[in-house]
């Protein structure tokens, strides 16, 4: 586990991302290093020919041009052949285990700690060579004590700092390989010491040094992993958005083919407006017809709203169908005592609850069999323009048991020129900008002024929408019911209910035949 992960909300996404990205840059580092010995394969072999001038050459007359450059050929010839040998010896030894490593090793690496490994030994490697030719041109050209106390740290900081300008590790990880490389200095220096060639002194500045040392590839490490991880962070959000976006767009395309389409045959006359607060929503409504040609009408409101009542609503869309398709006799009633059942033993337990009005119209009689559970009131807009309201009549779904839900139902009549108004409390709980409700008066106020023929869910959804403007977080959701065709009940004959059955299929009002004149002679 990467530590830098833990600041992140993609953590999985993240630490693929530094595999890649570590893999790819020890490629880099391999490069660089083996860039770096060759050159100092070539400098060697540079002042190896310089060795070979300066053995010849006579240096009397070179002091008298550049006294400097005098100097330096006479330290080069006293360190003599056995002096570029070592240092011949150690880059080719650096330059031989970079080349394996970029040969071999990089190919095997796989994970983000495999290649940590790799570079951990590959940087040992090379200092345990660096170190190891250092202390032996130390113990064959002994110099002054004052200039061997630091002699370790170059070392120190070319090693930490370079793969740190090139790999992206954390600080943590960057000091892996620094702890046995500060042991192999503190052996350098403990057999100088012995010998002689350092002091106390050197030694205790040495370690005080140390860290200062490895400061710039820590920092370089810390900025660099913060500098990703946050530019890492803003891209998953953008790209996360956008995806989740996308996914929520496909549910809400989802989710709307799960709502019926209106219906406007058999004598009925049924239609809705839905406006989710989010993408998708927690408020849904169901519309059968059965085989007898009665109108079967849920509306629920899961509590709650956006995703997680989206996924209870495709739940329950599927229990409703399903309830109805078995019986299409069933009453508001028993759908709800159903649906309660339904609730109370798979929903419940994870506090998810609904209200749900049921509703069964029967297109010839103009008859509303309706159950409330818990949901706001429904509306009956008369047609002298007269409004009725009719509140819950039993409890939410899910907060009783089957044995004490009580589903009552109540009976409204619906004439010719009156409207059922269904609504989910998005509509009377709206807020404006100063935080007032749309409230159930301003819906008893709506419904009494003169109404459009068609469209009344859609106006009233409208009305809401104007009220609280984009500050709402609810769903809204409107449904209206008519019966155009309905009829007072009255015995009929045979052929008065082909008459009235001739009529439904047609989509037109079905009123009674008229009685035929009695035969002359027949008794009145």
């Amino acid at each position: 586990m990467v530590e830098a992960t833990d600041g992140t909300l993609f953590k999985a996404e993240y630490e693929r991302e530094l595999e890649t990205w570590l893999r790819r840059r020890f490629g880099w580092l391999l490069g660089a290093i083996l860039g770096w010995e060759v050159l100092s394969l070539l400098l060697a072999v540079a002042m190896a020919l310089l060795y070979r001038v300066s053995a010849r050459a006579d240096l009397s007359e070179v002091a008298e041009e550049d006294p400097e450059a005098a100097a330096q050929l006479d330290t080069l010839r006293e360190a003599g052949p056995e002096y570029l040998t070592l240092t011949m010896l150690g880059t080719i030894l650096a330059l031989a285990i970079a080349a394996r490593a970029f040969v071999s090793v990089r190919r095997r690496l796989e994970t983000r700690e495999q290649t940590l490994q790799a570079t951990n030994w590959l940087i040992l490697q090379i200092g345990a060579v660096t170190f190891g030719t250092d202390l032996a041109m130390r113990l064959l050209w002994p110099v002054r004590a004052n200039e061997l106390g630091t002699a370790g740290l170059p070392t120190i900081l070319f090693l930490h700092l370079v793969p740190s300008l090139i790999l992206p590790w954390t600080p943590r990880e960057s000091m892996r390989p620094m702890y046995p490389l500060a042991s192999m200095l503190m052996l350098e220096l403990v057999v100088l010491k012995i010998t002689g060639m350092v002091g106390s002194a050197d030694i205790v500045r040495t370690l005080l040094l140390a860290p200062i040392a490895l400061a710039p590839g820590l920092a370089v490490s810390w900025y660099r992993m913060r500098v990703h991880r946050r530019r890492f962070d803003r891209q998953m959000v953008t790209k996360g958005f956008f995806a989740m976006r996308r996914e929520l767009s496909q549910a809400k395309a989802v989710q709307m083919a799960l709502f019926p389409r209106p219906v406007r045959e058999g004598g009925h006359d049924f239609d809705f407006a839905y406006s989710p607060a989010n993408e998708v929503g927690g408020d849904f409504i169901h519309a059968s017809l059965d085989e007898k040609g009665r109108l079967d009408v849920v509306l629920m409101d899961v509590t709650g709203h956006g995703l997680a009542s989206a996924l209870t609503v495709a739940r329950l869309s599927g229990e409703v169908e399903r309830l109805l398709a078995e019986d299409p006799d069933m009453t508001p009633g028993t759908v709800l005592r159903s649906l309660n059942r339904y609730v109370a033993l798979t929903l419940s337990k994870h506090s998810v609850y609904l209200t749900a009005i049921s509703v069964q119209v029967d297109p010839v009689h103009g008859t509303v069999r309706y159950v409330n559970a818990g949901h706001p009131p429904a509306w009956v807009r008369r047609g002298d323009g007269r409004v009725e309201r009719f509140d819950s009549t039993t409890f939410l779904l899910g907060a009783v048991p089957d044995a004490d839900f009580d589903a009552d139902e109540t009976e409204i009549v619906l004439g010719p020129d009156d409207v059922l108004v269904l609504v989910t409390d998005g509509v009377h709980e709206a807020p404006d900008r100063t935080g007032r409700q749309f409230g159930i008066e301003r819906i008893a106020e709506f419904l009494a002024r003169p109404l459009p023929r068609d469209g009344v869910s859609r106006a009233l959804t409208h009305a809401v929408e104007q009220w609280r403007g984009k500050v709402g977080d609810d769903d809204v959701l409107v449904a209206t019911i008519r019966t155009p065709a309905a009829t007072p009940p009255l015995p009929r004959t045979a052929s008065h209910a082909e008459d009235i059955e001739r009529g439904i299929s047609m989509g037109l009002a079905a009123t009674p035949p008229e009685e035929p004149a009695p035969a002359a002679g027949a008794p009145a």
